[in-house]
């Protein structure tokens, strides 16, 4: 039957202890295997183990009981709390033994099977923790002979492993409670010390605030208090428990004195604050009547000076030379230098009354000014505005003309004025006579666009006309000295109609129609016998080309644009030109008329008085305060438990054939020792025997106590 135990710290003395308590009995028989005590699992033998936090040497007070739990409070001074750290270890489940008669696979799998206990206790405990060392792997090779005893011997060893690896589980978790409680209690003093002091703090800068607003100077000091804290590096279990509640009890003292200095500096500032706010309404009554007469006075003074100020810019707008100087009135005023009380009144209001006095004769003053630049400032405007209507319609005449003769002249200078014209000249066979034919030329000034008539005669009559329509493309650019630069740059054809008006009765009915281009390109051409009416569209473009620049009233050259054959029974052979003339006009100089004499600017000269308001009374001297913002040290952190350290190491269990045995047999060998495990030399006995008592002292209930005095030495 497993024993099953739970650790817990508590008190004994100044010593952090771990106490472990039984859940089940064990039932040890008289008769049990003698076996090294090494080798005998230390979970039924160590009762209780015992913890210290910072040092092994420290006593402890050792306790056992049966019960089923047992729960010890920690009680320091009343600055900390309880704490109790607690964890449960189990004895090691690994058999020390796999029994006399044991086959080889019987026996490595029972190392098997402990093998994969330990190894699940240390990934446990390494979870937990724990720095676990894993050793070289062992080889044991067994047979049939030794299969029993060579197991047992593993046994027992990883037995042995296990109990350390689930007592060294069981300490690092109580360490680790230990450090949690301790962190914990740090931190729930902090909490509430800087709570307080938050506290004590708010009043007193509230109380500061308070004091500044009111005018008095503070000079705040910020003091630290740094309590004699323990040192709590390394410090586990109970060691740092203590250690902790010492410096908790330091901290909160500190955070006391803190709060009661505070609060005694805030009693004194709101004393100061109600002494010193009293003189200052002292004070204020003195000066209350000096700043009412002064703001009234004042302000009659700014409005006669806005009056003023407002008549003397009318007047410099509507052009006259004002000056504007300032008087200062300074009148006989009473010292009011360290008077206090009645005496600071009646003098105060002496000097209200000669403040007064010359405040109405300045405000008189300034509205006699301002009478005077009124009329002044009339007179002059209505002798302006005399002028100002001579004055303008002369502008206007003149800028009238001006701007005229500049138009005339950019217009003249930069004009491009200009206009076409367009003729067809003829060379014909039947230019008079019974086949007379003509042709003549139009052009469109606006756009540019020509129109070329001519007849077709029978011999009879006019039997129809044909019409050419196209446009000339100029280019004319202002040279900016009147002159134009025209170019023509070609001529476009649009389409010819013929109309037809009586039936042709020639007996040659050849009509033909062409036209060419300046370089005898022909660009249309159409036969027919004049007896219907056509149109056609042409779309032809002819380049020209033709530069030429014109001076005002100069007319360019006629130029030949295109060449017309007109054949029948008599051809008429024509050319088509056009020239351009310069129709640039010069301007005329303008005559002007002689501006009327301006009135003559009057000179004015105004005052600003500024009376001299009286000195106010003096405040009262400010006092100086000082205060103490209280500071607490920050209480040392505990360090995290180092972790426990554990060593585990397995073993690869090789089997043999079994051997036939020899007709003869053999004499037994003495089984030797095993040099696995270690030993202890203690009698097999007496081992038994310590065995047997334990397992009697456990199944009872007893509790025992063994106190060791001294420290190890290192």
């Amino acid at each position: 039957m497993q024993n099953s135990k739970k650790y817990k710290l508590y008190k004994s003395g100044k010593l952090w202890v771990v106490g472990a308590v039984a859940v089940a009995g064990v039932a040890v028989s008289a008769n049990t295997t003698q076996v090294s005590a090494d080798t005998v699992s230390n979970a039924d033998t160590q009762a209780v183990k015992t913890t210290d936090a910072t040092q092994n040497d420290k006593q402890v007070q050792l306790t056992a009981s049966s019960t089923d739990t047992t729960t010890d409070k920690v009680t320091t001074d009343d600055a900390t709390k309880s704490a109790t750290v607690s964890s449960t270890a189990e004895k090691s489940t690994v058999p020390t033994t796999a029994g006399s008669s044991v086959t080889q696979d019987q026996a490595k799998d029972a190392v098997d099977k402990a093998q994969d206990t330990v190894k699940s206790d240390a990934d446990t405990a390494s979870k937990a923790g724990v720095d676990i060392t894993t050793g070289k792997t062992t080889d044991v090779t067994i047979n049939d002979d030794n299969a029993s005893s060579k197991t047992d011997e593993v046994l027992s060893d990883l037995n042995k492993q296990d109990q350390a690896v689930k007592e060294a589980t069981a300490k690092q978790q109580a360490n680790d409670q230990a450090y949690q409680t301790a962190t914990t209690e740090q931190t729930d003093a902090t909490k509430q010390g800087q709570a307080d002091l938050d506290n004590a703090r708010s009043d007193l800068d509230k109380q500061v605030d308070t004091i500044e607003k009111a005018g008095i100077t503070v000079n705040v000091e910020v003091a630290q208090s740094s309590p004699e804290y323990k040192d709590l590096s390394g410090l586990e279990g109970q060691d740092l428990l203590d250690a902790m509640a010492y410096n908790i009890n330091l901290y909160k003292q500190a955070i006391a004195d803190g709060v009661a200095s505070e609060k005694a500096d805030t009693a004194t500032l709101a004393k100061l604050t109600t002494e010193y706010q009293q003189k200052q309404a002292d004070y204020a009554k003195a000066n209350a009547d000096r700043d009412e007469a002064v703001e009234k006075g004042q302000s009659d003074l700014n409005n006669a000076t806005s009056d003023l100020d407002n008549q003397v810019e009318a007047s410099k707008n509507a052009g006259l030379e004002v000056s504007v100087e300032v008087s200062k009135v300074s009148p006989k005023y009473k010292d009011l230098t360290g008077l206090e009380g009645q005496d600071l009144l009646d003098a105060m209001a002496y000097n209200l009354y000669l403040y007064n006095k010359a405040v109405v004769s300045g405000v008189s003053t300034e509205k006699a000014d301002e009478a005077t630049l009124v009329k002044l400032t009339a007179e002059y405007q209505k002798q302006v505005a005399d002028y100002e209507a001579q004055k303008a319609a002369v502008d206007k005449a003149n800028a009238d003309k001006k701007a005229a003769c500049e138009k005339a002249l950019e217009d003249y200078m930069n004009g491009t004025n200009h206009t076409t014209s367009m003729t067809a000249q003829t060379q014909t066979d039947a230019s008079s006579g019974q086949y007379q034919t003509f042709m003549n030329a139009t052009v469109d000034q606006k756009t540019d666009e020509f129109t070329l008539g001519h007849d077709m005669n029978d011999g009879v009559h006019i039997i129809g006309h044909g019409i050419l329509k196209g446009k000339v493309n100029w280019n004319i650019v202002s040279n900016g000295d009147s002159t134009e630069t025209v170019t023509i740059s070609s001529i476009e054809l649009y389409s010819y109609t013929y109309t037809n008006a009586y039936q042709n009765q020639a007996v040659n009915q050849n009509i033909n129609f062409h036209v060419y281009d300046n370089d005898g390109d022909e660009l249309f051409s159409v036969y027919h016998d004049g007896n219907t009416t056509f149109s056609k569209t042409l779309n032809k473009t002819a380049q020209i080309n033709k530069t030429f620049k014109i001076s005002p009233n100069e007319t360019s050259p006629l130029t030949q644009v295109l060449v017309v054959d007109d054949n029948w029974i008599w051809n008429t052979h024509g050319q088509v030109s056009t020239q351009i003339k310069n129709t640039n006009v010069a301007a005329q100089a303008p005559i002007y008329e002689q501006d009327p004499v301006k009135p003559t600017v009057p000179k004015a000269t105004v005052h600003h008085v500024q009376v001299v308001a009286p000195a106010k009374g003096q405040e009262p001297a400010v006092p100086v305060a000082s205060v103490k913002k209280v500071t607490v040290a920050d209480m040392p952190n505990a360090d995290k438990p180092q972790p426990q350290k554990a060593e585990a190491h397995y073993y690869n269990i090789k089997k043999t054939p079994k051997i036939e045995k020899t007709a003869t047999p053999e004499t037994p060998k003495t089984v030797e020792t095993a040099s696995i495990l270690p030993t202890t030399h203690a009698s097999e006995n007496q081992g038994g025997v310590l065995l047997s008592a334990m397992a009697g002292l456990a199944s009872l209930g007893l509790a025992f106590g063994i106190s060791k005095k001294g420290k190890k030495p290192n």
